[in-house]
């Protein structure tokens, strides 16, 4: 039996190791810290008694490779799967447009799901509508050095048009404004979203922490599988001769027997164990951060399970009952900022959008997550590395790799995958 060494136990490197263990590969995932999910965990805040993640994630129906991966792990019963695309948009003074598609045959029921969204005046609804129609022509080459609000701006997307729905779908999708993401990008994304059917435009949420909904249920399947998961082993470098990879160095051991390995570490820690400029050249990202606020209240009214904020600082409300969840996403400018300063932006942005008072807060527990996600900039487009190395018995996975997707968890488990199907087809 061929021997897999996995590096990184996040959504990449777990992907990884499921598809190989599936594949009869004997596996051994090492992972930095003592748990299992990179950027997408929970954890018990200890304050409050409440399993709650490390920031909110959500999926969407498109997401046919973490679908297919939570599948084979036995994980799907711990998701909620709208049956339909619908999202509470609200403005000030708690004013909800919900942005549903009908429940008639697509594309049918998102055009009129578009012409009932009353957030946009009845000519900008068209003006939408007219955009999406013609998202099947728009060619890659046309949109090339384009930013998303460039490309807005010649499409006659007007300001309110902009501001109630392209920046919140640009803000969630890609974690940057619209005057940084490349176009291309984003109007790869939209025909993903949008053009593959209505089951891929819906929105998938986990119903348990991040770590009960994915984490346990693949290191049960990896270990069911005669594979192991080691914990709290950094990898410290990766040792090349001419054209293999031949030791490891983590910070327990030296590892000489495998026969291939996956790097799926991020790219920040990546490049602190191969100095090999063999493996690629610089891949100069730049990051957006997100911030997260857990917030507990005296009393939560809130009835729908999440919300989208229209011209807030805020992007969503997400209501888990126990307790809310706030997300602001292309956070860097707040990333300094105190705790105290932090949740007076959230209370009072609750208070003028949500009608919470601010005196209903009673815990709260703020998460900053700098390196989030890279921003898609035009000029790495045709940067990105592929899986597969110069060393044979070496490839790379994570979000970070070229797998024609931004910054996100399908992108993350896409080159796991990718990475899984080019070592079984040796």
């Amino acid at each position: 039996m061929k021997k897999c060494l996995v590096l990184g136990g996040g959504f990449a490197g777990l992907t990884s190791a499921v598809y190989l263990s599936k594949a009869g590969y004997k596996i051994e995932l090492i992972e930095a810290s003592p748990k299992l999910g990179g950027r997408a965990y929970s954890f018990k805040d200890t304050e409050t008694n409440t399993i709650i993640d490390n920031g909110q994630h959500i999926l969407m129906g498109c997401y046919k490779e973490t679908l297919n991966f939570l599948k084979l792990i036995n994980a799907t019963a711990n998701l909620e799967f709208q049956k339909h695309l619908k999202v509470n948009f609200v403005k000030e003074d708690f004013r909800l447009y919900p942005l549903e598609a009908k429940g008639i045959f697509y594309p049918l029921n998102l055009a009129l799901g578009i012409l009932s969204y009353n957030a946009l005046y009845v000519s900008e609804r068209l003006r939408l509508i007219l955009l999406f129609l013609k998202l099947p022509l728009i060619p890659s080459k046309d949109l090339k050095n384009l930013t998303v609000y460039e490309w807005l701006e010649g499409e006659k997307q007007a300001e309110n048009i902009r501001k109630a729905f392209w920046e919140i779908l640009c803000v969630g999708a890609l974690n940057t404004s619209i005057k940084k993401a490349s176009a291309v990008t984003f109007v790869d994304i939209l025909k993903k979203i949008f053009l593959r059917g209505s089951r891929s435009a819906t929105i998938v949420l986990p119903a348990k922490g991040l770590s009960e909904t994915y984490c346990i249920n693949a290191q049960k399947f990896i270990e069911q599988n005669n594979g192991i998961v080691s914990f709290s082993e950094k990898v410290d470098s990766l040792l090349f001769d001419s054209d293999k990879l031949v030791k490891i160095k983590t910070s327990k051991r030296i590892i000489e027997e495998f026969d291939f390995v996956i790097s799926a570490l991020p790219l920040s820690a990546f490049e602190k164990v191969v100095n090999d400029i063999r493996v690629f050249t610089d891949l100069n990202l730049t990051y957006s951060s997100i911030l997260t606020l857990h917030i507990w209240l005296k009393e939560n009214r809130l009835n729908r399970n999440f919300y989208g904020l229209i011209n807030s600082r805020i992007h969503w409300v997400f209501n888990h009952i126990s307790h809310i969840t706030l997300v602001i996403s292309d956070a860097n400018d707040l990333m300094e900022l105190s705790k105290e300063e932090l949740i007076e932006i959230a209370g009072n942005e609750l208070s003028k959008f949500m009608n919470i008072p601010r005196d209903e807060i009673i815990s709260y527990k703020i998460i900053k997550e700098k390196r989030a996600t890279f921003i898609p900039l035009n000029n790495i487009l045709g940067q990105r590395p592929p899986s597969v190395t110069k060393f044979s018995n070496f490839y790379l996975a994570g979000d970070w790799i070229e797998t024609g997707l931004p910054s996100t968890i399908e992108s993350a488990v896409k080159s796991g995958r990718i990475a899984a199907d080019l070592i079984s087809s040796k």
